[in-house]
């Protein structure tokens, strides 16, 4: 049977977008799914599926249900899939989902929660899927989820969680997923994760971190993804990415990051994503660890990467400024084992930077045999008596004069394609014209000799009318002289008689 304003598909029963307060009435006892979104349910009363024995899906999401009975799910044992989602419900009855242990999918988000209690999940041993997103959670009671020993993927995202115990989430074994973004964290003590073995993916974007720490040190071994992208964190601790050897996608978008330090580089070995634009990038020598590192990486999202101190490099790419400016020393191409060069004051910081990189790695730099180098930068030693050292010194070593090499800049390839490009365009261009010039004259030569004499034409009517404006202007005055008397006048009248008529410019002709 098929309640009115229902649809049905065999044992699927529609019953969406109605005016439905409770179950309708008539649904067949061997109803496997049930549907009853987009209603105006609001509570759920004790037994009130339980004639629907058979049911193994449940939607009642988008209605205003605000109380749910105790015994409201009693008799759907089969139950694997409940759907709460956007209701009203503000409190859970310790139990609640006791009478369904066969449920492997639960959705209370965007409801009113604002505390989980132990009792809320009992009996859900073999539920795989939790969401809470979105309820305005501002705690969880140690040992909520102690009964959910299958849970493989938990979302408490989009809440108002401000802090986690080591015992929240104890348990969960098999946790692989886990949403905790936009929460109000200020701090994370990555051990409160201790028995989270094998958690994949963890999301920790956009709350108000600002600080991250280990605590007692273990191994993640299955970590493969963080976010951190839209916190406030200002300094990493090389100590948190040591205990995730296997991590592959790291985000740290939108953070307050100046810089990253050596052992948390060297710890990102497994790295094959990262996000670093949005940050506030110090592009002094501390930045070529991370520029260094970024270079092997097959997938790296440096492209907006800007600079925000010193100020003459405000705004620009980190990229290009390492690349243009030199801010990073190539060893390489600045030293020699056989002839060395002078140093800028400049350089002396960058290669006294990359001493200190190399100690505080356990290596040794190829600068420290060649030469004794001066202290960090901000210590007090004068320009002119490090320049003057330096040169001593490498005068003491050299076995002749000092032979000044000059670095090799690196090539811009991006430039060198540009010019290759342009020269390739120019060249088709004018090989296109000629091309069309020579088809016209081979395949139309009566056009070309057409053109050819107009053109000659042309000019002959230019030339005429040039002559004619020279002879206008000499012909500025024009007169008619006669005799004017009877004797002359009689003849005129009665028969012809020559006439001789005068024209200004000594031109005569006779009518």
């Amino acid at each position: 049977m098929c309640p009115a304003s229902c649809r049905c598909e065999g044992k699927i029963v529609y019953c969406e977008s109605g005016i439905f307060q409770g179950i309708p009435e008539n649904i067949t006892t061997g109803c496997q799914g049930l549907s009853l979104r987009y209603n105006s349910l609001l509570v759920l009363l004790p037994y009130q599926f339980a004639h629907l024995n058979q049911l193994i899906w449940l939607y009642l999401d988008h209605n205003s249900i605000t109380d749910i009975n105790a015994l409201a799910f009693h008799g759907v044992r089969r139950l694997k899939e409940l759907i709460l989602s956007s209701n009203k419900i503000t409190y859970l009855h310790n139990n609640t989902f006791s009478a369904i242990p066969n449920l492997r999918n639960l959705d209370l988000s965007y409801n009113q929660l604002r505390s989980l209690q132990p009792g809320h999940f009992y009996g859900l041993r073999k539920l795989q899927n939790l969401h809470l997103r979105s309820n305005g959670l501002n705690q969880i009671i140690i040992r909520t989820f102690l009964e959910c020993r299958s849970l493989e993927f938990l979302d408490l995202g989009y809440n108002r969680l401000r802090s986690l115990t080591r015992t929240t989430f104890l348990g969960l074994f098999k946790l692989k997923e886990l949403h905790l973004e936009h929460n109000q964290f200020s701090r994370i003590n990555f051990f409160i994760f201790p028995r989270l073995t094998n958690l994949q993916t963890l999301y920790l974007q956009w709350n108000r971190i600002r600080s991250m720490s280990q605590g007692v040190p273990w191994t993640w071994h299955k970590l493969q993804k963080l976010d951190l992208s839209g916190n406030e964190i200002q300094m990493l601790d090389p100590t948190v990415f040591q205990c995730m050897p296997n991590l592959q996608t790291l985000n740290l978008e939108s953070n307050k990051l100046s810089s990253v330090p050596v052992k948390a580089v060297a710890a990102w070995a497994s790295l094959t994503t990262i996000s670093l634009a949005g940050n506030s990038w110090d592009c002094s020598p501390s930045i070529c660890p991370l520029m260094g590192w970024l270079q092997n990486i097959r997938d790296s999202k440096d492209i907006s990467m800007i600079c925000s101190s010193p100020k003459s490099v405000q705004g620009e790419r980190v990229v290009e400024v390492v690349k243009n400016q030199l801010t990073c020393v190539d060893v390489s191409n600045i030293f020699s084992t056989t002839s060395l060069v002078a140093l800028t004051s400049t350089q002396m910081e960058n290669i006294t930077f990359y001493n200190d990189l190399t100690t505080d790695l356990g290596t040794e730099s190829p600068f420290q045999r060649l030469t004794p180098l001066p202290g960090r930068p901000g210590e007090k030693h004068g320009k002119a008596t490090e320049s003057t050292n330096v040169s001593s010194t490498l005068t003491a070593i050299s076995p002749g004069p000092p032979t000044p090499l000059i670095p090799q800049l690196h090539f811009e390839h991006m430039a060198f394609h540009k010019i290759v490009a342009g020269s390739v365009a120019l060249f088709l261009s004018v090989a296109l014209i000629l091309l069309v010039i020579y088809v016209s004259w081979r395949r139309y030569p009566n056009t070309m000799r057409q053109l050819q004499q107009h053109s000659v034409n042309h000019k002959r009517r230019k030339k005429n009318s040039r002559q004619e404006q020279d002879l206008n202007s000499q012909l500025q005055e024009y007169y008619l002289s006669y005799h004017s008397n009877s004797e002359t006048m009689d003849p005129l009248v009665n028969e012809s008689r020559p006439c001789t008529c005068t024209i200004s410019g000594s031109i005569e002709c006779e009518v």
